[in-house]
């Protein structure tokens, strides 16, 4: 039989191995109960059993026997073992790697922003026109007459701009 790793959890429960010991056969927990030394094993239930072994246990090995998983299980522990090494291993080349390449690059100032400025062909600014300008320029429109007068009125009586006015006139010689 191999040996069973005896424990007690955080909520104290006795644990066999993985499990805890009230989930197990009645049979395997006889067999643990008998490496304990209980008397009279096959005649008690699975609960007074696990009771009795872990009464067994903390008087024989202040609290359980605490054998180690590696003398348990050699094999994986050594697999393990080589694991952890390898992991170190590649843990300390990759440093010397860093440090190596850290040291034979050095760093450049990173380069400044070069601003240019782009000069933009900016649409020309209207001009302003005086009341002549724009009269001339309505009288030179193909516009009925009295469309002309209605426009000039509004011009000379300050109701509308003159660029206005030759705006409103452009409309008129173009829908007519």
């Amino acid at each position: 039989m191999t040996p069973v790793l005896v424990s007690v959890d955080k909520a104290g429960d006795l644990k066999l191995g993985r499990k805890k010991c009230r989930l197990h056969k009645k049979e395997d927990v006889v067999k643990v109960a008998k490496k304990y030394g209980v008397p009279n094993a096959g005649k008690k239930t699975v609960k007074q059993l696990c009771g009795s072994i872990k009464a067994k246990a903390k008087a024989s090995n202040d609290g359980m026997n605490n054998i180690s998983l590696a003398k348990l299980y050699p094999e994986a522990a050594k697999k393990r073992a080589a694991a952890k090494k390898r992991a170190e291993k590649k843990a300390i080349d990759k440093k010397v790697a860093a440090n190596f390449m850290k040291a034979m690059t050095t760093k450049i100032a990173s380069p400044k922003r070069i601003i240019t400025i782009v000069k933009m062909n900016l649409s020309k600014k209207a001009k302003s026109i005086n009341k002549e300008e724009a009269t001339k320029r309505i009288d030179r429109m193909k516009i009925s007459g009295s469309n002309k007068n209605k426009l000039y009125e509004m011009m000379y009586l300050n109701q509308r701009s003159p660029r206005h006015v030759v705006r409103v006139a452009r409309e008129l010689a173009r829908l007519r």
